[in-house]
């Protein structure tokens, strides 16, 4: 869809809605760079289970994957939730572009 097809769907003028494509691009940007910076305060395991549950798997399947309780899942998803200030739903949504697979493969997980 254009900008000129939004802005009549909308009801609103062209520069409006290019204003607020630059902003959204602009925070995007800026939640890549955050986003990155906290995966960098991550502890090893941290970023295991980050990984898998960005690729969809349950916390009784990441348990068994890694080895450990279920309970000590849990504790690292609550620590990893906290450190991005997301919920489940909305860290697998902003870090849904990141290549977990790759990275899961070259760590033989």
């Amino acid at each position: 869809m254009q900008v000129k097809e939004i802005a009549v769907d909308q009801r609103r003028r062209e520069q409006e809605v290019y204003k607020d494509i630059i902003e959204a691009g602009m925070k995007a940007l800026k939640d890549k760079d955050e986003y990155a910076g906290i995966w960098d305060t991550l502890s090893g395991r941290e970023q295991q289970v980050t990984a898998l549950t960005c690729l969809g798997y349950r916390t009784y399947e990441i348990a068994d994957m890694l080895g450990i309780s279920y309970d000590t899942v849990r504790t690292h998803s609550k620590h990893i939730y906290a450190k991005f200030g997301l919920n489940r739903k909305e860290l697998r949504l902003a870090l849904k572009n990141w290549d977990f697979q790759e990275w899961l493969e070259s760590r033989q997980i």
